[in-house]
């Protein structure tokens, strides 16, 4: 068996790095980031990242990819890998508690994840409904534990984002079993 390397060097375009050192954040993998307008003569990497086994990434950054990074992420898991269920945040009142402005919030969060906050949210939302509908869950049940006041407006939030009804979606998904 051969032995890994102990370093690779890559090259990845500015509007995909987001996406890499998440990858390489969620697998804590340790990685130095350097940018490719920088010489050979250079000491220090734009950004370095450690990752120690079982903690959270420590950031030590001179020029920064993305600013507030950590706090962006802690957004997502909060709001949006946590908390699916609960009703719709207020952005503004987001920002507040975490203690950035309204503008760094939605910046750096269309930064990060490539969306603005309230569109990945809503698409989270309806791939979790997805998931319940396949599991035999009505859609009145969803409607509730997603906090829509009435089922017929998860319905038509449904359709717009799916092109069909949960019903429809579920008929055809489980060869039209529950009807």
């Amino acid at each position: 068996m051969s032995a890994l390397p102990s370093t690779v060097e890559f090259s990845v375009s500015t509007e995909n790095a987001h996406i890499v050192v998440m990858l390489l954040l969620s697998h804590n993998i340790t990685f130095t980031v350097i940018s490719s307008d920088q010489t050979e003569n250079t000491q220090s990497p734009a950004i370095a990242i450690a990752n120690e086994p079982k903690t959270n990434p420590t950031y030590v950054s001179k020029a920064p990819l993305i600013p507030n990074l950590k706090l962006i992420e802690s957004i997502y898991l909060k709001y949006i890998n946590k908390n699916i269920e609960q009703s719709i945040p207020n952005e503004t009142q987001i920002a507040a508690e975490f203690g950035i402005s309204l503008g760094t919030f939605k910046n750096g969060f269309r930064k990060v994840y490539g969306k603005p906050f309230y569109q990945l949210y809503l698409e989270k939302r309806i791939e979790h409904a997805k998931m319940l509908l396949l599991t035999g869950c009505k859609s009145a049940e969803i409607a509730e534990r997603l906090g829509y006041s009435q089922a017929i407006k998860f319905n038509k939030i449904f359709q717009k984002y799916v092109g069909i009804t949960p019903k429809q979606f579920q008929n055809n998904h489980q060869g039209g079993a529950r009807r």
